[in-house]
């Protein structure tokens, strides 16, 4: 196995082996109880209903819990403590002697992260999924035909946050400990989504909020949810930002780790 790949694996072992994540997926878990003891009443056992009420659930609770503050913040804890903690524990040194990259650090360290946020989200969404396919009593023929809509929203998530959590560690190699990557992160992205967006001249500024651009990408794939066409906007546009977002924080992270010497 690469150099990378061994990284990648133990990173990933280290990630589920956590109290931390186990915290995290704890608390990205308590919209499905909420669902569990509160969904509506069904009056259509079929199909489409189910898939109706899916999307419309999953677009719900993406937008106002998964991925808003409270999701943020933890995709801002995980991927900041990937190489700061490194650095500020000095085992980044240690990592150095090995044959091994500085890029492949950075990268298996940030597909590592990657992996830890699909289980933290991929867990409550599969989770859902299979209890609204109990609820409608449409065994695996509901779940077939749900499951594409839910990797749909897992990979929006995960692009979505992914470029806050490669953002997250960018500021990281810059501030070498977690906490301060940690706050520098929600500052700025708190600055950048809801204090620079009440200047004067900007126009619709709820649209500069990673809850609204969630719900642009959203309504690409959740064609059934009509509620999704208030958020105006081109999704391929936005998909395109942040995948951009991504590439850029990831480069500008390389760029830090290599003109910092290590001794």
């Amino acid at each position: 196995m690469s150099a990378i790949g061994v990284l990648y694996s133990n990173e990933v072992m280290r990630l589920l082996r956590s109290r931390r994540l186990k915290v995290m997926l704890a608390l990205m878990l308590l919209p499905v109880i909420v669902y569990f003891f509160t969904h509506e009443d069904i009056t259509e056992y079929s199909t489409r209903a189910l898939q109706i009420s899916l999307q419309v659930n999953f677009a719900s609770f993406i937008v106002n819990f998964w991925a808003s503050v409270i999701g943020q913040l933890v995709v801002i804890i995980l991927m900041s403590e990937l190489i700061a903690s490194e650095i500020d524990r000095g085992t980044i040194r240690l990592l150095l002697t090995k044959p091994i990259r500085k890029s492949e650090i950075l990268f298996g360290k940030f597909f590592a992260g990657m992996t830890g946020m699909a289980v933290l989200f991929g867990v409550p969404y599969l989770t859902l999924q299979v209890y609204m396919v109990l609820l409608y009593k449409r065994g695996f023929e509901g779940f077939s035909s749900t499951v594409g809509d839910v990797f749909f929203a897992l990979g929006v998530t995960l692009l979505v946050l992914g470029s806050l959590g490669a953002f997250s560690m960018f500021l990281s190699v810059i501030l070498s400990r977690p906490l301060y990557a940690s706050l520098a992160s929600f500052g700025v992205i708190f600055v950048a989504q809801f204090i620079l967006p009440q200047l004067p001249f900007f126009d619709d500024p709820e649209r500069f909020t990673l809850n609204y651009q969630l719900g642009v990408l959203l309504k690409k794939g959740f064609t059934l949810h009509t509620g999704l066409d208030a958020y105006k906007g081109d999704p391929a546009s936005s998909a395109l930002f942040f995948a951009v977002t991504i590439i850029l924080s990831l480069i500008f992270a390389l760029i830090g780790l290599y003109r910092r010497e290590y001794r």
